[in-house]
């Protein structure tokens, strides 16, 4: 598992900015945690939450995107599973398709599961559509427990502690058919939150926190 490193901590969470639809295991057979809101992390083998994360009150607003639906395509190298379809319909968010995202996004290494902040998906189609890509979002990272964030810690001194990976807020990803710079550049002038660049790693990292880059 490649983890992101020297992502910059936005500034101290603030309100609370808890998505109100509810939560449950995919069709896979994971089990269903039901009252779970963003940021709250699951186990996969046990189903018990965690505590719940807080919201920076400078967190990015939707990205806007045209259309009646809104679809994502992503990849999961860690795993290789899979996700291609619409997440989002007729002005709402599709809870079978967000649940689907969320458990693609897990901790596979501590077998939980988070809750996703879906503007980050948002700005994902986004930025798809901008750079005119026909492949898949490869994933490198995306959920991270707060015990394989402070792994990381340890690994690397630019991990920071309050990450928006540990949220259900960031991801880190690649275009196999697009420069990573043209995939950064164009995150940074949609100012919808974090954009990291990291071309010695093989990634772009990309967060729904306050606007900022690096």
């Amino acid at each position: 598992m490649h983890l992101g490193d020297e992502e910059r901590a936005g500034p101290t969470i603030g309100r609370r900015g808890f998505l109100g639809f509810a939560a449950a295991a995919v069709s896979a057979g994971l089990p269903a945690a039901s009252g779970m809101m963003t940021g709250v992390a699951t186990s996969v083998v046990t189903g018990v939450a965690t505590a719940p994360v807080l919201l920076g009150s400078g967190s990015a607003e939707a990205a806007p995107l045209a259309g009646s639906v809104r679809r994502i395509s992503l990849h999961n190298i860690n795993t290789q599973e899979r996700f291609e379809g619409v997440y989002w319909a007729d002005g709402n968010y599709r809870p079978d398709a967000l649940r689907k995202l969320d458990v693609l996004l897990r901790d596979h290494r501590a077998k939980q599961v988070c809750r996703y902040d879906p503007r980050l998906f948002d700005l994902l189609a986004r930025v798809h559509q901008s750079v005119g890509s026909d492949d898949p979002f490869e994933v490198i990272c995306g959920y991270r427990s707060r015990r394989t964030n402070a792994m990381a810690r340890r690994r690397s001194r630019g991990v920071a502690k309050e990450s928006y990976h540990t949220r259900g807020m960031a991801i880190d990803i690649r275009l196999p058919d697009t420069q990573l710079r043209a995939i950064s550049d164009t995150a940074k002038a949609m100012q919808v939150g974090g954009v990291g660049f990291y071309p010695r790693s093989g990634f772009v990292h990309l967060d729904v926190g306050p606007v900022r880059s690096w």
